[in-house]
């Protein structure tokens, strides 16, 4: 099954060469000789990337941005827990190595000895370079302690992890999320994924948990187990929790000063689509006239999830003869100016905090299709309560009790949501208020990262025996 798996992703690498997320540097995920210290893909300098063979004791791996944004919080935590640890980040695209870059400058992570590079292909041969180039050659065991492979969330490489066991690497996942459909899906792995088991899994739901228990050890019966001489199977706060600070725009991309000035903002207000996917564009195109027409003293921002959608968006605007401008064609964020009764397409990747902080009403995309929601928490921890669609599944962690406590609304189809925007725009609540009923709401909810980092740390203290070897 291994050797299929592996097969399987060799002979894909001519697709994956032309995929638009995976396109980026793609000698990098071939784990060239420099990796993981590419002196290119070094922002700071702190692991001297002429020194390839300098052994990593901590390995976390970050899907895409939002991911990325998690480990971000987690190294600020490692980085004030265990000075001086040695460690790497790696992602899947190119966004997510842009958030790891800004964590690598980040006085907060300044302790840590930090590289960043993107996630290797998961087929044997180069997982297992990859893996002994990071750690050092042959051992999992560098001086200090053990040697641990962190995945994020969703996150399951059955290459990478098989790599790892191979070396004496042991292997968590934390913040662990999975889906019934994932969960099916991974079945035809699960023979090969039993034996790969990692030493810890920290889920954020009882239903998560079961979940990974099923495909990795099926007669783990519950979460209280925490002796790090067996496999940790247990349940922590969601770390998402962690980056919501309602005092502040999560994450902070932007001083205040450095915002427009109120008067460049139109009298109506900026109404915000957000996050938008394109399975959900066509439902959008819909609406903008709609929102436009009813609300003309108002501007509308639009910010889609993924930058290459831009180009099909000025497409379409084009077609229904709205006018609109780029944020990219203004300068500094303070510089824009959204105009009365236009489209400013947000074409610029790293200022959606900023951009909740200018809005009056928001959207939050990937929910108007079964996709299952973008993070609507982040635009409600600035003080605006934002709509979605009904579908949210990625979210259920956040609870029905936000809709129920009126801070944030759930739209049955596409057709509510020029008439539901409209009306959050003419009935908004002081963002104060909103900001500080949040802050109520989280407080009970809030430690993940800190529960996540002490595992970590407790796990690199030694190799759990039965974790690391003989896989």
């Amino acid at each position: 099954m291994a050797g299929l798996y592996s097969l399987l992703w060799k002979a894909a690498r001519p697709l994956l060469r032309r995929h638009k997320r995976l396109k980026d540097d793609f000698a990098e995920r071939l784990v060239p000789p420099a990796w993981p210290f590419t002196a290119a893909l070094q922002a700071t300098g702190a692991i001297n990337p002429a020194r390839p063979g300098a052994p990593c004791r901590l390995w976390l791996q970050a899907a895409s941005g939002g991911e990325a944004y998690l480990a971000w919080e987690l190294l600020k935590e490692l980085a004030a827990l265990s000075p001086g640890l040695q460690a790497l980040c790696t992602t899947c695209t190119r966004q997510g190595l842009e958030v790891l870059h800004r964590a690598q400058s980040d006085p907060a992570c300044a302790a840590l000895r930090l590289a960043v590079n993107y996630l290797p292909l998961d087929e044997k041969a180069v997982a297992s370079r990859a893996v002994q180039q990071a750690f050092g050659q042959g051992s999992g065991r560098p001086a200090g302690g053990g040697s641990l492979l962190v995945l994020l969330e969703t996150e399951i490489w059955p290459g990478l992890l098989s790599a790892c066991a191979r070396a004496g690497v042991a292997g968590a996942i934390v913040n662990a999320r999975m889906t019934e459909g994932s969960c099916k899906a991974y079945r035809w792995l699960r023979p090969w994924l039993r034996r790969l088991a990692p030493a810890a899994i920290l889920a954020t739901a009882a239903g998560d948990l079961q979940r990974f228990c099923q495909i990795f050890d099926p007669k783990v019966a519950d979460g209280e187990n925490s002796a790090l001489n067996r496999p940790v199977r247990a349940l922590m706060p969601n770390m998402k929790f962690d980056r919501l600070l309602p005092a502040e725009t999560p994450p902070v991309e932007a001083p205040e000063e450095a915002l427009p000035a109120a008067g460049s903002l139109p009298p109506g207000g900026l109404l915000l689509l957000a996050s938008t996917r394109e399975e959900e564009e066509s439902v959008l195109l819909e609406a903008i006239p709609q929102l436009l027409a009813r609300a003309p003293s108002s501007a509308l921002a639009l910010a889609p999830r993924h930058l290459h959608r831009i180009q099909a968006w000025r497409g379409a605007l084009d077609r229904l003869g709205i006018t609109y401008s780029l944020r990219s064609g203004y300068g500094s964020l303070s510089e824009v100016a959204p105009a009365p009764g236009r489209v400013l397409l947000w074409d610029v990747f790293g200022e959606l905090g900023s951009l909740y902080r200018l809005a009056s009403a928001v959207f939050v995309g990937g929910s108007l299709a079964p996709l299952g929601g973008q993070n609507f928490l982040e635009a409600l921890a600035t003080g605006l309560i934002p709509c979605i669609g009904p579908h949210w599944s990625n979210f259920y962690w956040a609870g029905e009790e936000l809709f129920s406590r009126g801070l944030a609304r759930r739209l049955e189809s596409g057709a509510e949501l020029a008439p539901t925007l409209l009306e959050l725009l003419r009935q908004a609540r002081p963002k104060g208020e909103v900001k500080r009923e949040f802050a109520e709401y989280l407080a009970p909810r809030r430690g993940g990262t800190r529960q996540a980092a002490g595992l970590i740390l407790r796990l690199l203290e030694k190799n759990p025996p039965e974790a690391a070897h003989g896989r």
